[in-house]
């Protein structure tokens, strides 16, 4: 996803092309930015199995040295994802 890639070379170490994944990476926040600018949500009017699935990768963005700064609506999107009733975090979030 997003930035799973950028994630991977920086925190765990692997090999790769560190600025080609960051800019896979930025490509992938921006059509999230263009779907939740529009939506709350990034399949239906409410929370599916698609923002379960995609917000790992989204929320630990950082990791992967990708700022999420420039994409508001992505960070709104993260925010209400924390608030929903039982939302248990994870190291890096």
């Amino acid at each position: 996803m997003v930035s799973a890639k950028a994630r991977v070379i920086c925190k765990f170490k692997r090999p790769g092309n560190l600025e080609e994944a960051q800019l896979l990476g930025r490509k992938g926040l921006d059509v999230l930015e263009q779907r939740l600018a529009a939506h709350q949500w990034l399949a239906l009017d409410h929370v599916t199995i698609a923002d379960i699935a995609c917000f790992p990768y989204v929320a630990l963005a950082s990791e992967g040295e990708i700022r999420l700064d420039p994409y508001a609506s992505v960070r709104s999107w993260i925010e209400r994802i924390k608030a929903l009733p039982g939302f248990v975090s994870m190291p890096g979030i």
